[in-house]
C-alpha cells in the first residue's frame, strides 16, 4: 500500500472514530434519559415506584433497601415545583438530572436538617430568575426536560409502612406564581 492509501486509511479512521466519539458523548446520554422518561409516565407529577425485588429494573442498579420515587420534568409551561417531606430517623436524598443524564442537583436529610423540601426549578433560559422565595430553594435546570429522583431508605422493615406512607406525601408540578405572589423582580 502507498503512503497516500495509508493516508487515505487513516483519515477515515479518524472520521469514524470522531463520529462515534460524538454520538456516544452527546446522542446516547439523551437517548437513555428519553427513554427512561418515557417509560416513568406523565410529566411533572411524582411516580412512587414500587419496593424494588430481583425483577425490578426502573432504576439504573436499584438498591432493595431504597423506596424510589420519581417526577419526570418538561419546563416548557414554566417552573416545576417539588415538595416533600423528609422521613425521619433514615436516609433521604433528591437528586434532579437533565436530559443527559448528568446530575445538576442533590441534597440529602442531614443537608436539609430534617425540614420540608420545597424547591423550585427554573427553566434553562429567561423568564424568572434564581431568587429566595418564601422559604424555597430556588434552582435552574440545564435543560427543559430531566428527572427529579427521590431516594429513601428503609432501614427497619417494621418502618417501611410508615416510610413509606410519608415518601407518597411529595409531590411536583408546574410552579403557580400568582398564587404565591412571587415576582422576578422586573
Amino acid at each position: 500500500m502507498s503512503a497516500r492509501e495509508w493516508i487515505g486509511w487513516i483519515a477515515a479512521t479518524i472520521v469514524v472514530a470522531v463520529a462515534v466519539h460524538l454520538a456516544s458523548v452527546w446522542y446516547l446520554p439523551h437517548a437513555v434519559m428519553h427513554r427512561a422518561l418515557s417509560k416513568m409516565g406523565a410529566v411533572n407529577t411524582i411516580h412512587h415506584q414500587k419496593r424494588v425485588d430481583e425483577h425490578a429494573r426502573g432504576v439504573v442498579r436499584p438498591s432493595p433497601d431504597l423506596l424510589y420515587s420519581a417526577c419526570p420534568f418538561d419546563l416548557s409551561n414554566g417552573p416545576l415545583e417539588v415538595k416533600a417531606p423528609v422521613p425521619p430517623g433514615t436516609y433521604w436524598s433528591v437528586s434532579a438530572f437533565d436530559n443527559n443524564t448528568n446530575n445538576f442537583f442533590a441534597l440529602n436529610d442531614r443537608q436539609i436538617g430534617g425540614q420540608p423540601l420545597e424547591l423550585i426549578i427554573l427553566p434553562p433560559h429567561g423568564g424568572v430568575e434564581p431568587m429566595h422565595i418564601a422559604g424555597r430553594l430556588v434552582i435552574r435546570a440545564p435543560t427543559a426536560n430531566g428527572l427529579v429522583l427521590f431516594r429513601t431508605l428503609v432501614n427497619d422493615d417494621r418502618q417501611f409502612a410508615k416510610i413509606d406512607a410519608i415518601r407518597r406525601q411529595a409531590t411536583c408540578g408546574t410552579w403557580d406564581k400568582t398564587r404565591d405572589g412571587a415576582s422576578n423582580g422586573g
